[in-house]
């Protein structure tokens, strides 16, 4: 392979909000921060040998705080999908395996643009060789990913609408967010009510239940709702609480893996049925392969990215064999627009890969310039 560099990025900091009634019942007020007002920041890097490749920022900083690790990478030369290439200063350390005496394999960086460059460099390869991200991966254990749908703290009757239109639109499940002191029971019943008794429900406190004296008794409740789990009712750092519970009721209970040290937590000390796996593109490929090998399943966790991130994600689901549990991939239906020209074709509460090389997506330029904030140039 002829070598190729970085000759110029463009980046566009861009916000698009969630559409009306999508995410939060205006009665309960929002789960957490307003994550859909937060920038996000969609990275074109112009190489050498003619490719575009896209990369995606998670939400949060701004061109102007990217601006010290974009300014670093022009001119970088590329070697396939080495990370290794990046700079020093992207690296603080090794982010280790599920045994600490196992060769670092995973950079720790301190810097947001390096999932938005793995992104890139798979989006690269895949269009200079014409095969698809999931191709890069390993192939496809399934070409169509599963699904759920998605959103925030409803009211019993906005569940109710939501879930009826999930249903239309063929999904099997949803996933919600709650807080102690939500009318729990009453927004299951609505769901049950709306979408079926197989309708699928995971509830995620993200932490917020606070406690098994909190939570016990309304979890010995849900055990009379088929199909349903909760995911990180408990901080994963205390695993005797999530063991007290799993003594004294059989709801399931799923952990979210947002990093190799969670899951390694959770796996040895044996608190939960299924897990929830998330971060770079390596990362979660390793803790798909851990979680296979454990004998659990997973899915992939989202952060409701816009197009280019919700792709490269789409392509990981598909390459995991242990991550057959739905995702909640649904930024096409929670935001005002993907910003991106693939029109996500959801059936039977499933995805597609995308057919393109790379990560399959391009960027819909007039949908960007209407949703940016800022823009910059690199070179």
């Amino acid at each position: 392979m002829a070598e190729t560099q970085i000759e110029s990025i463009l980046a566009h900091e861009v916000i698009v909000p969630g559409k009306a009634g999508a995410v939060d019942s205006p009665t309960l007020g929002r789960f957490a921060d307003a994550w859909d007002e937060k920038p996000i920041v969609i990275l074109e890097f112009r190489l050498s040998d003619g490719i575009i490749a896209l990369g995606e920022v998670g939400r949060g900083p701004t061109i102007a705080e990217l601006r010290p690790w974009l300014e670093q990478l022009i001119g970088l030369r590329l070697r396939g999908l080495d990370l290794g290439v990046l700079p020093a200063t992207f690296r603080t350390g090794y982010r280790w395996g599920l045994l600490t005496s196992h060769p670092p394999a995973l950079y720790d960086s301190p810097s947001p643009v390096t999932y938005a460059f793995e992104m890139a460099l798979y989006d690269w390869l895949g269009k200079r060789h014409g095969c698809r991200m999931v191709d890069l991966l390993g192939g496809a254990v399934r070409e169509r990913v599963p699904v759920d749908a998605w959103c925030g703290r409803q009211t019993p009757d906005d569940l109710y609408r939501i879930v009826s239109q999930a249903r239309a639109r063929g999904f099997r499940g949803i996933k919600m967010k709650s807080k102690l002191g939500d009318p729990t029971i009453a927004q299951v019943r609505a769901i049950k009510e709306a979408g079926g008794s197989d309708f699928g429900v995971t509830i995620d406190p993200m932490w917020q239940w606070l406690s098994p004296h909190d939570a016990l008794y309304m979890l010995k409740q849900l055990e009379a709702f088929p199909n349903l789990r909760i995911e990180d009712p408990f901080p994963w750092e205390q695993p005797e609480m999530w063991q007290r519970v799993r003594q004294a009721t059989a709801v399931p209970l799923v952990l979210h893996a947002r990093s190799m040290n969670v899951l390694k937590h959770g796996l040895q000390h044996g608190y939960a049925d299924n897990f929830n796996c998330s971060g770079y593109v390596a990362e979660f490929m390793a803790m798909a392969h851990a979680v296979e090998v454990a004998g659990y399943c997973c899915w992939h966790g989202s952060s409701l990215e816009l197009g280019v991130g919700q792709a490269a994600v789409l392509h990981a689901a598909a390459a995991a064999r242990a991550c057959t549990m739905p995702s909640d991939l649904q930024s096409a239906y929670i935001r005002e627009h993907t910003l991106v020209t693939w029109d996500w074709p959801y059936e039977h509460g499933t995805l597609p890969i995308p057919p393109g090389p790379g990560l399959g997506v391009e960027l819909d330029y007039d949908a960007v310039q209407h949703y940016r904030r800022a823009f910059a140039e690199f070179k």
